[in-house]
Protein backbone atom coordinates (compact mmCIF):
# COMPACT_ATOMS: atom_id res chain seq x y z
CA UNK A 1 0.00 0.00 0.00
CA UNK A 2 2.97 2.29 0.22
CA UNK A 3 2.47 3.01 -3.64
CA UNK A 4 -0.75 4.44 -2.74
CA UNK A 5 -1.41 8.31 -4.04
CA UNK A 6 -3.45 10.75 -2.08
CA UNK A 7 -6.46 9.47 -3.75
CA UNK A 8 -6.89 6.12 -5.14
CA UNK A 9 -9.76 3.70 -6.37
CA UNK A 10 -10.15 0.46 -7.15
CA UNK A 11 -13.66 0.27 -9.86
CA UNK A 12 -13.18 -3.58 -9.56
CA UNK A 13 -12.83 -5.11 -6.23
CA UNK A 14 -14.64 -8.53 -6.78
CA UNK A 15 -14.38 -9.14 -3.32
CA UNK A 16 -16.49 -9.50 -0.28
CA UNK A 17 -16.66 -7.38 3.06
CA UNK A 18 -16.23 -10.72 4.78
CA UNK A 19 -12.75 -11.09 2.93
CA UNK A 20 -11.38 -8.03 3.65
CA UNK A 21 -8.18 -8.31 5.86
CA UNK A 22 -7.22 -5.57 7.95
CA UNK A 23 -3.98 -4.17 5.66
CA UNK A 24 -6.45 -3.27 3.03
CA UNK A 25 -9.16 -2.31 4.84
CA UNK A 26 -7.55 0.47 6.84
CA UNK A 27 -3.59 0.26 5.34
CA UNK A 28 -1.67 2.95 7.27
CA UNK A 29 -2.33 6.43 6.83
CA UNK A 30 -4.87 6.12 4.46
CA UNK A 31 -9.09 5.68 5.31
CA UNK A 32 -10.66 3.24 2.67
CA UNK A 33 -14.75 3.36 1.53
CA UNK A 34 -16.20 0.10 0.28
CA UNK A 35 -19.13 -0.83 -1.29
CA UNK A 36 -19.80 -4.55 -2.25
CA UNK A 37 -22.85 -6.20 -3.89
CA UNK A 38 -25.16 -7.18 -1.38
CA UNK A 39 -26.00 -10.71 -3.23
CA UNK A 40 -23.63 -11.94 -5.59
CA UNK A 41 -20.53 -11.79 -3.86
CA UNK A 42 -17.12 -11.42 -5.52
CA UNK A 43 -19.16 -10.29 -8.47
CA UNK A 44 -18.62 -6.35 -8.34
CA UNK A 45 -18.06 -3.74 -6.09
CA UNK A 46 -15.79 -0.50 -5.61
CA UNK A 47 -13.21 1.36 -3.11
CA UNK A 48 -11.48 4.49 -2.76
CA UNK A 49 -8.60 5.31 -0.49
CA UNK A 50 -8.01 8.51 0.74
CA UNK A 51 -4.94 9.67 2.25
CA UNK A 52 -5.64 11.12 6.12
CA UNK A 53 -3.44 13.82 6.19
CA UNK A 54 -4.44 15.20 2.77
CA UNK A 55 -6.95 14.16 1.42
CA UNK A 56 -9.87 13.70 3.70
CA UNK A 57 -13.48 13.14 2.33
CA UNK A 58 -15.86 15.65 4.23
CA UNK A 59 -18.96 13.37 3.18
CA UNK A 60 -18.94 9.25 2.05
CA UNK A 61 -22.54 7.56 0.94
CA UNK A 62 -23.00 4.47 -0.83
CA UNK A 63 -25.03 4.44 -4.40
CA UNK A 64 -26.50 7.01 -6.51
CA UNK A 65 -29.98 6.68 -5.27
CA UNK A 66 -29.78 8.04 -1.72
CA UNK A 67 -32.14 5.02 -0.83
CA UNK A 68 -28.81 2.94 0.15
CA UNK A 69 -28.31 3.86 4.25
CA UNK A 70 -26.11 2.42 6.63
CA UNK A 71 -27.94 1.55 10.21
CA UNK A 72 -27.89 4.26 11.87
CA UNK A 73 -28.72 5.64 8.52
CA UNK A 74 -26.78 9.01 7.52
CA UNK A 75 -28.80 12.46 8.95
CA UNK A 76 -29.76 15.07 6.84
CA UNK A 77 -26.58 17.10 8.07
CA UNK A 78 -24.09 13.76 7.02
CA UNK A 79 -25.83 13.64 3.47
CA UNK A 80 -23.58 14.44 0.42
CA UNK A 81 -27.41 15.92 -1.08
CA UNK A 82 -30.55 17.80 0.09
CA UNK A 83 -32.54 14.63 0.05
CA UNK A 84 -34.69 15.89 -2.84
CA UNK A 85 -32.13 16.59 -4.99
CA UNK A 86 -31.12 12.36 -5.42
CA UNK A 87 -32.53 10.62 -8.70
CA UNK A 88 -34.90 8.76 -6.75
CA UNK A 89 -36.94 11.74 -5.92
CA UNK A 90 -36.28 13.40 -9.37
CA UNK A 91 -39.00 11.55 -11.65
CA UNK A 92 -40.74 14.91 -12.43
CA UNK A 93 -37.69 15.91 -14.36
CA UNK A 94 -37.90 13.14 -16.68
CA UNK A 95 -40.01 11.31 -19.09
CA UNK A 96 -40.56 8.00 -18.76
CA UNK A 97 -41.23 5.37 -21.42
CA UNK A 98 -43.95 2.73 -20.05
CA UNK A 99 -42.13 1.03 -22.85
CA UNK A 100 -38.42 0.94 -21.47
CA UNK A 101 -38.40 -2.18 -19.89
CA UNK A 102 -34.69 -0.16 -18.39
CA UNK A 103 -37.00 2.85 -16.72
CA UNK A 104 -39.21 0.29 -14.60
CA UNK A 105 -36.55 -1.17 -12.41
CA UNK A 106 -36.34 -0.06 -9.13
CA UNK A 107 -33.15 2.02 -8.27
CA UNK A 108 -32.52 0.37 -5.13
CA UNK A 109 -31.73 -2.74 -7.17
CA UNK A 110 -29.79 -0.77 -9.79
CA UNK A 111 -27.41 -0.09 -6.09
CA UNK A 112 -27.31 -3.28 -4.76
CA UNK A 113 -24.42 -4.90 -6.72
CA UNK A 114 -21.67 -2.28 -4.99
CA UNK A 115 -20.95 -0.17 -8.20
CA UNK A 116 -20.62 3.43 -6.72
CA UNK A 117 -19.07 5.84 -4.07
CA UNK A 118 -19.77 9.19 -3.50
CA UNK A 119 -17.18 11.08 -1.71
CA UNK A 120 -17.78 14.78 -1.18
CA UNK A 121 -14.50 16.88 -0.69
CA UNK A 122 -16.14 20.37 -0.34
CA UNK A 123 -13.94 21.82 -3.45
CA UNK A 124 -15.67 18.75 -5.79
CA UNK A 125 -17.58 16.07 -5.25
CA UNK A 126 -15.63 12.55 -6.65
CA UNK A 127 -17.84 9.81 -8.14
CA UNK A 128 -16.31 5.92 -8.54
CA UNK A 129 -18.31 3.72 -10.06
CA UNK A 130 -18.29 0.35 -11.73
CA UNK A 131 -20.75 0.60 -14.59
CA UNK A 132 -22.28 -2.96 -15.71
CA UNK A 133 -20.84 -4.65 -18.61
CA UNK A 134 -22.88 -6.29 -21.31
CA UNK A 135 -22.61 -9.54 -19.41
CA UNK A 136 -24.72 -12.44 -21.04
CA UNK A 137 -26.22 -9.63 -23.41
CA UNK A 138 -29.81 -10.68 -22.82
CA UNK A 139 -32.62 -8.23 -22.72
CA UNK A 140 -33.01 -7.99 -18.93
CA UNK A 141 -29.15 -7.28 -18.74
CA UNK A 142 -28.91 -4.64 -21.26
CA UNK A 143 -31.80 -3.11 -19.49
CA UNK A 144 -30.30 -3.08 -16.53
CA UNK A 145 -27.27 -1.57 -17.70
CA UNK A 146 -29.47 1.68 -19.25
CA UNK A 147 -31.05 1.81 -16.26
CA UNK A 148 -27.54 2.41 -14.32
CA UNK A 149 -26.49 5.09 -16.47
CA UNK A 150 -29.82 6.94 -16.16
CA UNK A 151 -29.42 6.79 -12.69
CA UNK A 152 -25.65 7.69 -12.98
CA UNK A 153 -26.70 10.81 -15.23
CA UNK A 154 -29.43 11.93 -13.29
CA UNK A 155 -27.17 12.03 -10.17
CA UNK A 156 -24.16 14.01 -11.60
CA UNK A 157 -26.92 16.28 -13.06
CA UNK A 158 -28.79 17.22 -9.83
CA UNK A 159 -25.54 17.78 -8.52
CA UNK A 160 -24.21 19.96 -11.30
CA UNK A 161 -27.52 21.81 -11.97
CA UNK A 162 -29.15 21.96 -8.20
CA UNK A 163 -26.26 22.12 -6.16
CA UNK A 164 -23.85 24.26 -8.48
CA UNK A 165 -20.80 21.46 -7.72
CA UNK A 166 -17.86 20.11 -9.67
CA UNK A 167 -18.28 16.67 -10.20
CA UNK A 168 -15.23 13.82 -11.06
CA UNK A 169 -16.49 10.57 -12.41
CA UNK A 170 -13.48 7.87 -12.01
CA UNK A 171 -14.03 4.13 -12.63
CA UNK A 172 -14.72 1.66 -15.30
CA UNK A 173 -17.51 2.64 -17.66
CA UNK A 174 -17.56 0.07 -19.63
CA UNK A 175 -17.93 2.56 -22.72
CA UNK A 176 -16.03 3.97 -25.42
CA UNK A 177 -16.50 7.57 -26.13
CA UNK A 178 -14.72 7.90 -29.38
CA UNK A 179 -14.09 5.48 -31.76
CA UNK A 180 -9.88 6.13 -31.12
CA UNK A 181 -10.78 4.66 -27.86
CA UNK A 182 -11.78 1.26 -28.89
CA UNK A 183 -8.63 -1.28 -30.10
CA UNK A 184 -11.71 -2.60 -33.29
CA UNK A 185 -13.37 0.88 -33.53
CA UNK A 186 -12.38 1.52 -37.16
CA UNK A 187 -13.01 -2.18 -37.91
CA UNK A 188 -16.27 -1.38 -36.83
CA UNK A 189 -17.10 1.56 -38.67
CA UNK A 190 -16.19 -0.23 -41.81
CA UNK A 191 -18.22 -3.21 -41.40
CA UNK A 192 -21.15 -0.87 -40.70
CA UNK A 193 -20.23 0.68 -44.01
CA UNK A 194 -20.14 -2.72 -45.82
CA UNK A 195 -23.92 -3.34 -44.27
CA UNK A 196 -25.18 -0.27 -45.19
CA UNK A 197 -24.72 2.02 -42.51
CA UNK A 198 -23.65 5.43 -42.84
CA UNK A 199 -20.56 7.27 -41.37
CA UNK A 200 -19.29 6.29 -37.92
CA UNK A 201 -22.99 4.59 -37.47
CA UNK A 202 -21.20 0.76 -37.51
CA UNK A 203 -19.61 1.87 -34.01
CA UNK A 204 -22.06 4.20 -32.57
CA UNK A 205 -24.27 1.60 -32.60
CA UNK A 206 -24.27 0.98 -29.27
CA UNK A 207 -26.29 2.26 -26.90
CA UNK A 208 -23.69 2.71 -23.98
CA UNK A 209 -21.58 4.21 -26.35
CA UNK A 210 -23.91 6.60 -27.56
CA UNK A 211 -24.98 7.35 -23.60
CA UNK A 212 -21.14 8.01 -22.69
CA UNK A 213 -20.58 10.32 -26.10
CA UNK A 214 -23.52 12.19 -25.14
CA UNK A 215 -22.65 13.02 -21.98
CA UNK A 216 -19.32 14.84 -22.95
CA UNK A 217 -19.20 18.48 -23.67
CA UNK A 218 -18.27 17.79 -27.12
CA UNK A 219 -22.23 16.61 -27.79
CA UNK A 220 -23.53 19.34 -25.37
CA UNK A 221 -23.21 17.37 -22.04
CA UNK A 222 -21.54 18.49 -18.73
CA UNK A 223 -18.77 16.35 -18.53
CA UNK A 224 -15.09 16.42 -20.21
CA UNK A 225 -12.93 13.57 -21.34
CA UNK A 226 -9.46 14.50 -19.15
CA UNK A 227 -7.22 12.11 -20.56
CA UNK A 228 -8.40 13.35 -24.14
CA UNK A 229 -8.35 16.76 -23.03
CA UNK A 230 -4.87 16.33 -22.63
CA UNK A 231 -4.37 13.32 -25.59
CA UNK A 232 -6.64 14.36 -28.14
CA UNK A 233 -4.46 12.45 -30.64
CA UNK A 234 -2.79 9.61 -28.84
CA UNK A 235 -3.46 6.23 -30.10
CA UNK A 236 -3.22 2.49 -28.36
CA UNK A 237 -4.79 3.64 -25.38
CA UNK A 238 -8.16 1.97 -25.74
CA UNK A 239 -9.65 2.83 -22.06
CA UNK A 240 -13.09 2.25 -20.64
CA UNK A 241 -12.24 4.64 -18.03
Amino acid sequence: MDSLNDTDISPEMKSSRKLLTKDIAVPPSFDGFFSFPQKKTGYSGVATYTRTSSAVPLKAEEGLSGLLQPKPPLSPEERVSNASNYPSHLDDDVDLDDEDESQNIDPVILDSEGRTLVLDFGLFVLINTYCPNDGTGSSERLAFKAAYHTLLSRRVKALIEKEKREVIVVGDLNACAAIIDHCEGAIMVEQGRKEGLEGEEGFWGKECRQWLRDWLVESGGPLVDVVRSFWPDRKGMYTCE
